[in-house]
């Protein structure tokens, strides 16, 4: 173990990784990235220094993905109306650049939530996605995980259904599915024209 754990950290040296740089293929990159994940999920439970931003256009609208910053989580909910912010999202960023974006996706409704968690990379890719859509159709949680390679390619995914009131694992599920967004790279955040 030793001997592996030196022979990657003397490759990153030659081939000039930056930190937190991920394998691309191999099952020890997954490892990798859930080691990058964990990290950037514990600098977002410590760092209180977020932005907050949500789509304030409303679903009796035309106008959609109208993306705007809050000040605060008070200013966002006072925002608030039943009908707009279907999307919302808090993003950290370390040294000035975007690390994690925490999504929450629902319907004005409130009969389904999908949460979803993009974890970058320092050079702005994609390193994983952990998801979680929580539906009273089929009253289901379906937990997804989707792993992706530097270069944007999709490495791993997972899937898992569970019980939405036990929260007992189940093999199967009848539900409405609400695909994941998915963003590459950073400037793909769909208020990316406010960083």
């Amino acid at each position: 173990m030793k001997l592996l754990l030196h022979f990657a950290l003397l490759s990153c040296a030659i081939a000039g990784c930056q930190s937190f740089a991920v394998a691309q293929t191999s099952n020890h990159s997954i490892s990798e990235i859930n080691i990058y994940s964990a990290e950037v999920e514990r600098f977002t439970q410590i760092n209180k220094e977020h932005r907050i931003f949500g789509d304030v256009s409303s679903a009796k609208t035309d106008k959609t993905d109208l993306w705007r910053e809050f000040k605060s989580e008070k200013e966002l909910e006072d925002t608030g109306n039943g009908e707009n912010l279907n999307q919302m999202a808090t993003l950290w960023t370390k040294q000035g650049k975007v690390i994690a974006a925490k999504f929450n996706f629902t319907s004005p409704s409130g009969d389904w939530n999908h949460f979803i968690n993009y974890y970058f990379r320092e050079n702005g890719s994609l390193a994983k996605i952990d998801a979680q859509l929580n539906t009273f159709e089929g009253n289901i949680s379906v937990v997804r995980q989707r792993y992706y390679n530097s270069t944007g390619p999709l490495i791993k995914s997972t899937e898992t259904f569970r019980d939405l009131e036990t929260h007992k694992p189940r093999k199967s599920a009848d539900f409405m599915d609400n695909p994941i967004p998915i963003y590459l790279k950073v400037p793909d955040l769909p208020f990316h024209q406010l960083l």
